[in-house]
């Protein structure tokens, strides 16, 4: 079973993700920011994380360049699920290290097809 672990500080949105990705038999933990998501990450193997932006302590560009600099998280696919559309900001993203951006609301489908592609590629 695969394990996945989501990052926002919306409460909403993180039981919305967590149960699309419930339903399709994923393990799935989570976290309202980036320093308590690098917590669980450094106590659990994940084989995905999927990650707001915006979010108080320690915002997701930050986690996810934190995650990049170590090396066994260097293959870890990240997926950023964001509010922010502008392309600076996306392309900043990626050049962080995401694997993927998707701009909220992701349709449940597009979610859950990116989620199996980046398992898959992973």
């Amino acid at each position: 079973m695969k394990r996945i672990l989501v990052v926002d500080d919306s409460n909403m949105t993180r039981k919305m993700v967590i149960s699309i990705l419930s339903r399709e038999g994923y393990q799935v933990d989570s976290a309202g920011n980036g320093l308590e998501a690098l917590e669980r990450l450094y106590q659990t193997a994940y084989d995905l994380v999927i990650t707001d932006i915006n979010m108080p302590q320690m915002d997701g560009l930050e986690f996810l360049r934190q995650v990049r600099q170590e090396s066994q998280y260097g293959r870890l696919p990240v997926l950023v699920l964001s509010s922010n559309s502008s392309p600076e900001e996306v392309q900043r993203t990626m050049r962080a290290g995401a694997s993927l951006y998707l701009i909220k609301p992701a349709p449940p489908e597009k979610l859950l097809e990116s989620v199996r592609a980046l398992l898959k590629a992973g």
